[in-house]
């Protein structure tokens, strides 16, 4: 059984590779199968918010421009399908993390006995996975503390996160300008009118750039982890009614 287990695994590993280093689809499809074949998933889906905050780091990166609409369209069209296909993974990971921790499952199922009938558990398609008033944020955030080895798991999705924008996203963010159509501008300075080329973006800006959206994205993924993680451990606890 562990071989078994441990072969899965290594299967796994190999299919996100090729999903988010190859973008082989095909690959995203076989993990997603296999996932589903091991957990009783329904929240299996994430939100895309972490793009939708690079989104606004970009735009107050360029509020100063002129152009910056056009930019931020330009940035998003090359690096949207590429952030999100990290993010899925991630989420994958961090769900998958959640349901298989048992000590953090059953602390959860302990908790929810005390506050809901076992019977009224059994029909439910969610457990507590809006976490909004003050009890239940704080149960979450206890909960994942307790996930085994979660300060490694964070230390290695950095890691993760950091070679796979070193390898995938900063090329694309080096080469905006080539995606960006420069238009002439009519400027006025209270005399005179006069015309203007749009300025391409510096390497320093782009650099810059670059490296606010990776700090965005950490940010982000360390929220989404957390989600992602106690969902998985939500529908653990429902998966035994």
């Amino acid at each position: 059984m562990h071989l078994v287990k441990q072969y899965d695994n290594t299967l796994k590993e190999e299919l996100k590779a090729k999903f988010l280093f190859q973008d082989d689809v095909d690959s995203l499809y076989l993990l997603l199968s296999l996932i589903e074949k091991d957990y009783n998933c329904n929240t299996l889906k994430p939100k895309y918010n972490c793009t939708k905050k690079i989104v606004r780091t970009i735009n107050r990166f360029f509020k100063d421009r002129d152009d910056a609409d056009a930019i931020t369209s330009a940035c998003i069209k090359i690096l949207n399908e590429d952030l999100s296909r990290m993010e899925f993974a991630i989420y994958l990971e961090a769900y998958s993390k959640g349901y298989d921790d048992l000590h953090a499952v059953n602390l959860l199922e302990n908790y929810a006995l005390t506050k809901i009938p076992s019977k009224n558990i059994k029909n439910r398609k969610k457990l507590f996975h809006s976490y909004k008033n003050k009890e239940t944020k704080e149960i979450k955030n206890f909960i994942i503390s307790s996930i085994d080895n979660y300060k490694d798991f964070e230390n290695y999705l950095k890691e993760m996160i950091n070679k796979y924008c070193e390898k995938v996203i900063k090329q694309n963010v080096y080469s905006l300008n080539k995606y960006l159509d420069k238009q002439l501008l009519f400027k006025f300075d209270g005399v005179n009118t006069y015309i203007v080329e749009e300025r391409f973006l510096t390497r320093f800006e782009l650099e810059q750039l670059y490296n606010k959206i990776l700090k965005t994205y950490l940010l982000s993924i360390r929220r989404l982890a957390k989600d992602a993680i106690w969902y998985g451990v939500n529908d653990r606890v429902l998966s035994r009614y």
